[in-house]
């Protein structure tokens, strides 16, 4: 019986931080023709399709297009792609199996995969903690719809220093919109740090957070203080009168 996919889902309640900025969710940056196999696409066909695609891993999805597994060219060790040389992950942690001659036998299963909905950053988290160079991308269902590669991922963070300050300044009028921001910004190398004085915690948590959340930020410091902590159970002092 084929286990289902482990699925990325969207943040329950996640906003877009900029609006109208472009290129930070997985939906903006993947690619929606993807070549795919099915259960019983042979290794032969596998070999072929990878190398006439240029392409180094194939989805394989059911008649619904529903992601099973994944056929990476990693799972095709050796010097010939032939049947001799088909290796599992199983095999590589010393638990040999038969040797499949099918995506279905062959790929790595349950398939990591991930909506749409999930910034950029995200996803390159995803793919850093997991040692995978790519995740298909599916509809609530499990259908596939795109699929997003470390490429198409590390383009976003070459925004110059300039764009991301206008993205983070974006960021902090979503919780403090007026003419004058408590907390400011500076951005060098794509490290932002984030600097002022506020009277409650929560607002420098919030800011954070919404910052946190513009895509290509190497690191994020933040040097604010509050006067009051509104947040932890035990309070320095009583919240003030607003």
């Amino acid at each position: 019986m084929t286990q289902p996919s482990l699925i990325v889902p969207p943040t329950q309640g996640s906003t877009r931080v900029v609006e109208g900025a472009k290129r930070d969710l997985v939906g903006d940056v993947m690619t929606r023709d993807v070549r795919v196999a099915s259960p019983e696409t042979t290794l032969r066909e596998l070999v072929r399709a990878m190398r006439d695609h240029h392409v180094h891993a194939l989805p394989v999805v059911d008649d619904l297009r529903r992601v099973l597994g994944v056929v990476a060219v990693s799972d095709l060790l050796g010097d010939e792609l032939t049947a001799e040389h088909v290796r599992t992950r199983l095999e590589h942690r010393g638990r040999v199996r038969s040797l499949g001659l099918t995506a279905g036998e062959i790929m790595s299963s349950p398939a990591v995969t991930i909506d749409q909905e999930r910034t950029v950053s995200q996803a390159t988290r995803v793919l850093h903690q997991r040692h995978i160079g790519r995740l298909p991308v599916v509809e609530p269902n499990g259908r596939l719809i795109g699929i997003v590669t470390r490429s198409d991922l590390i383009t976003v963070f070459l925004h110059s220093d300039e764009e991301l300050l206008a993205a983070v300044k974006e960021a902090i009028a979503v919780v403090d919109g007026s003419a004058s921001p408590a907390i400011s910004a500076t951005v060098r190398s794509g490290v932002v740090v984030l600097q002022g004085s506020v009277l409650l915690l929560s607002k420098v948590l919030a800011v954070s957070d919404f910052v946190r959340r513009v895509p290509g930020i190497v690191r994020m410091d933040v040097e604010v203080t509050a006067a009051y902590d509104d947040v932890h159970s035990t309070m320095a002092g009583p919240r003030p009168d607003l």
